[in-house]
């Protein structure tokens, strides 16, 4: 084998390793903590503020996209996404009651 074959099949081998799970159709796994706030908010907004709800719920689908349920399930079981679920908990519990569809609306992560 010439050396410049040599250096094209090692390349091509590159590229095939590096687009494996790609041809398999796996994504990466979405950030735990994104993942986590985004849910606990879709959750807390939910009955209070509709169209809120619809947004957050339309970013988890992108977020998830790609992802197996067994890569869901990891991230949700993670420690990361637990406090990052629970911190939110934390924090909407602190909301007065006349400021919960101006959170909801204004949402950073909705957006």
């Amino acid at each position: 084998m010439t050396r410049r074959r040599l250096k094209n099949c090692a390349w091509l081998a590159c590229v095939g390793w590096m687009l494996s799970p790609l041809a398999e159709g796996e994504a990466p796994a979405p950030s735990p903590r994104l993942l986590g706030v985004t849910e606990s908010i879709l959750n807390y907004c939910a009955p209070h503020d509709p169209s809120a709800a619809a947004r957050l719920r339309q970013k988890i689908k992108q977020l998830v996209q790609g992802a197996s349920a067994q890569q869901l399930a990891e991230v949700r079981q993670s420690d990361d996404y637990r406090k990052a679920y629970e911190s939110v908990v934390d924090f909407a519990a602190k909301i007065d009651e006349h400021n919960v569809k101006r959170f909801c609306a204004e949402t950073p992560v909705a957006r």
